[in-house]
């Protein structure tokens, strides 16, 4: 996984007391071969998607001045788009980095 320590700060700023169940990285910076590209974020949350991605990459882009891509899932009924997506997607994660990197 590729995140910087500053990236995983702002990453739980921009999180921080929204109402997620699950959050995750996927895209290129789950594969440390990789370089460069963008933040994708996958949260589960039975909040209206647009407002909550709209909240959390606002405040990932006031924390760092950077892009986050954020995808919102209703974990109760995700559509048949989303479930078919979600199957072509390695997922990592946040939840304990998050904590981990933030206790450190």
């Amino acid at each position: 996984m590729r995140l910087s320590a500053e990236e995983i700060r702002a990453l739980r700023e921009a999180l921080d007391g929204l109402p997620i169940e699950r959050a995750f990285l996927f895209g290129s910076r789950t594969d440390d071969a990789r370089r460069g590209g963008d933040i994708d974020v996958l949260l589960y949350s039975r909040a209206p998607s647009f407002p909550l991605a709209h909240e959390a990459s606002s405040r990932f882009a006031r924390a760092l001045e950077a892009k986050l891509d954020v995808l919102v899932v209703d974990p109760d009924s995700p559509t048949e788009e989303q479930q078919a997506f979600l199957r072509t997607l390695q997922l990592v994660p946040l939840d304990d980095v998050l904590r981990v990197r933030a206790a450190a």
